[in-house]
């Protein structure tokens, strides 16, 4: 009975962080291969309602994200088309993503059912690699509560634009374990807003 009810609890929880997270109905705008994996969800994100934006978040996750043995481990981009302009420069940028990554590994720690797992911190340092405060790079260290259950770090691209299309506000984010001169990043960098906003990004 204790062993049934627990795992009525676990599915329970896992269910509805995924409903509850922000999904949303919009189609995804990204442009990937088929095999990688879409969510769509809407801001204020439940893992990190500090974030001050209005918008969606679209997101691509390449096939083997979920697989620590897999080169593609933990590759992802992700998008977020905001209604005002985020006005982003380093410092807001490593704000945010620590905000992001510790929000969503303690929801990972919940989905699996580790109350009691203290979560290490989320580090994150972030540098213009552009002209003005539209390009940037830097890393994120982060405990994987999902798949490795260890500390990973991240190599980060991000890129923010305006789409006359849409009139919203883009921001990329390119993610993975791998260094940026690994062959995924070459997968990571044709992933692009469908033809409405491909010249814009």
């Amino acid at each position: 009975m204790k062993y049934f009810r627990l795992h009525n609890i676990s599915r329970y929880m896992v269910c509805f962080l995924l409903i509850s997270c922000g999904a949303s109905k919009s189609d995804n705008l990204l442009n990937a291969p088929e095999t990688w994996r879409k969510e769509v969800l809407e801001f204020p994100l439940l893992f990190a309602k500090s974030l001050p934006y209005t918008g969606e978040e679209h997101i691509r996750f390449a096939e083997g994200w979920g697989e620590p043995e897999n080169e593609e481990y933990f590759s992802y981009v992700f998008v977020w088309i905001l209604e005002e302009d985020p006005n982003l420069d380093a410092i807001k940028i490593t704000s945010d993503m620590e905000a992001y990554f510790t929000g969503l590994m303690k929801m990972g720690l919940l989905s699996k059912l580790r109350f009691f797992k203290k979560l290490p911190k989320t580090k994150a340092a972030f540098v213009s690699s552009g002209s003005g405060n539209k390009r940037f790079e830097g890393s994120i260290d982060v405990y994987d509560a999902f798949f490795a259950k260890e500390t990973i770090r991240l190599h980060v691209k991000v890129s923010s634009s305006y789409c006359t299309i849409l009139e919203k506000h883009l921001v990329y984010f390119r993610l993975s374990p791998k260094a940026f001169s690994n062959v995924i990043w070459t997968d990571l960098e044709e992933v692009t807003m469908k033809p409405t906003c491909s010249t814009q990004n």
